[in-house]
């Protein structure tokens, strides 16, 4: 199907095959005549085995705004599994300068941001019948928006490789003396498939290698699941000491920061429009709903259908603050934060001649006889190969572990297809041996091969530090799950919520007749007896209640028979105290077992 490009058309669909609107007489294909600079381009080549123009065809419409429609579009000289592209067309019904102001503005940004495979890259832009036209990459897959209405809020795990995944693109966006302006889930597209990355590549960062890196990589594959950032027709160049002057009022209210609102939006301006992206795909509310004004703070944490830990808690906080000065000031600045120093640390430099192990002589550890159970050793370096394999899975390369004394080597083994960033994976590996908590190990051999080629194309030495170990060890522990629900013992909003709910009371009572029961009537040893299996019987009763549908009511009340029939009859502490109340005591830890409603029909 042809759509017309007459924005006053009556009947915009066409034949597929059509070159005159057979509703209005307008044409259906756009031409682009290449210019000068095209023509030296890269790309020109290629090009010039056909005439010199770009011919488009609009196929549907895609999205609506103030200043002009976006259309899905094929190009004609191109083979049909690389001819979709979006066109950008604009047609404000008044504020024509400012639209022509915004359409030159987006074509500027695009034309050096859209070198980053995680930004679609700029095809053409031009002008047509009055109207002016801007092409770009199509990015097949579905915006954070609909995923959100689709699968339902966003995990802690989602929300941080959401994080991972965007703040090294804002990096490179800002580092281009660029402000987006208009972040939001509607703005962010989860590719779908596997794409080339442009004319040129480049490989996302972690925080270490991003802050040093100065220069894009050669052409890559981008990875299927990647985040798109889309939509610059909001985004402003940053002119001369990078000092907020105030402009246009521009971007969604409800993700806008306070500064940019009065027209002086910067750099943070864009942190904190994705922390309110966070909080939004967090909790499914609008981001208006989330704001108390009677404390003029945010009150995310409310909605949450299931808690996050207190670290990624803070870092939202952080990009969530209304005074600049409080937020985070670049997107480094979080990833560094997202990204605690991990053990091991690079010491020494790469070598063009490391020491290696042959091909010939595989490291996998020799399989022994059935019979035999692996040594100690062994195991662990099948769990590290295992983690690492898994950790890496996303690059498509193949691990293989040996460890001797306390080193370990790691050999990354990749096709020669496959493109990979070695700093880049030497992070991630560093992490997840991190987490590990492989205290035995103190040295890490990394080795990067193609083809499992007998001299390797990379090296690198990892080596513990024991200060930064500590520390992370605490961070661990501030991050434990059990940590953090004793933790909610000392909040307010824990009591509440517990005060409010049912199954506390009746809880409650419960732990009150079997302390009764053991306390005073069966079990005269010591007080705290019964205190001991009161916790136990309400620890089992929890567990059972996870997997089984509970009957708490006909417990309640064998309980209460119990109390009251001790209560009112002759002490047994002679029949019932000594090993015999110890099993006594055994099996009332053990009632909630049968008290499931499909055992109890």
């Amino acid at each position: 199907m042809s759509y017309c490009f007459n924005p006053a058309c009556q009947n915009p669909q066409n034949f597929a095959d059509a070159e005159f609107c057979s509703s209005c007489g307008s044409t259906l294909l756009l031409t682009h005549s290449i210019s000068l600079s095209e023509i030296k381009s890269e790309m020109a080549p290629k090009e010039l085995e056909t005439p010199l123009e770009f011919r488009y065809r609009a196929i549907k419409p895609i999205g609506q705004g103030g200043f002009g429609r976006t259309l899905l579009a094929v190009d004609e000289n191109k083979p049909f599994t690389y001819s979709q592209c979006v066109i950008k067309q604009f047609f404000p019904q008044n504020s024509i300068e400012k639209a022509a102001e915004l359409f030159h503005q987006e074509a500027m940004q695009l034309e050096t941001l859209g070198k980053h495979p995680q930004i679609p890259n700029l095809i053409a832009h031009f002008e047509q019948n009055g109207q002016q036209y801007l092409v770009q990459e199509f990015i097949s897959g579905k915006n954070l928006a609909q995923e959100l209405a689709q699968k339902g809020t966003f995990n802690e795990i989602k929300i941080r490789q959401l994080l991972q995944d965007l703040l090294p693109v804002l990096h490179f966006v800002h580092k281009s003396k660029v402000i987006h302006r208009d972040i939001k889930p509607e703005n962010i597209i989860r590719r779908t498939h596997l794409d080339r990355g442009g004319t040129t590549g480049f490989t996302p960062l972690l925080s270490a290698d991003l802050l040093t890196s100065q220069s894009l990589l050669s052409q890559e594959i981008t990875r299927s699941g990647q985040l798109v950032l889309v939509d610059f027709g909001a985004a402003k160049k940053v002119k001369g000491n990078g000092l907020p002057q105030t402009g246009t009022i521009i971007g969604s209210a409800a993700y806008t920061a306070p500064e940019q609102l009065m027209g002086k939006a910067v750099f943070a301006s864009d942190i904190y429009s994705l922390g309110v992206t966070c909080i939004h795909l967090l909790t499914q509310v609008p981001p208006f709903d989330l704001f108390d004004s009677r404390e003029g703070a945010w009150a995310w944490r409310d909605y949450l259908k299931t808690p996050v830990s207190d670290d990624l808690g803070k870092i939202i906080d952080k990009m969530l603050q209304g005074a600049t000065n409080h937020r985070y000031h670049a997107a480094a600045a979080v990833i560094r934060h997202l990204n605690p120093k991990p053990v091991y640390l690079e010491i020494f430099p790469a070598t063009s001649e490391p020491e290696i192990i042959s091909p010939e002589a595989p490291i996998e550890p020799t399989p022994l006889p059935p019979d035999l159970p692996p040594p100690p050793s062994q195991k662990l370096e099948v769990k590290i190969q295992q983690a690492l394999q898994n950790s890496l899975a996303p690059y498509n390369v193949k691990i293989q572990v040996s460890k001797t004394k306390r080193k370990l080597t790691v050999v990354i083994n990749r096709n020669e297809d496959c493109k990979i960033h070695y700093p880049h994976l030497s992070q991630i590996i560093a992490t997840t041996l991190t987490d590990l908590e492989l205290n035995q190990i103190s040295v890490v051999k990394l080795l990067g091969r193609v083809n499992n080629s007998s001299i390797p194309e990379w090296k690198q030495v990892l080596q513990i530090d024991t200060k930064i170990q500590f520390k992370n060890k605490i961070i661990r522990l501030q991050n434990n799950s059990l940590v953090w629900r004793v933790s909610q013992l000392k909040t307010r909003t824990f009591w509440l919520a517990k005060l409010k709910s049912k199954d506390f009371w009746v809880d409650l009572l419960m732990f009150a007749l079997i302390v009764f029961i053991f306390g005073t009537q069966i079990i005269i040893l010591k007080p705290w007896v019964g205190i001991i299996i009161s916790s136990g019987f309400l620890y089992v009763k929890s567990q059972v209640a996870r997997n089984e549908d509970f009957d708490t009511n006909r417990l309640l009340a064998t309980l209460a028979g119990i109390f009251l029939i001790m209560g009112i009859s002759v002490n047994y502490t002679i029949f019932m105290s000594g090993p015999f109340g110890i099993l006594v005591g055994c099996l009332f830890m053990a009632l909630p077992l049968f008290y499931t409603k499909g055992n109890s029909r």
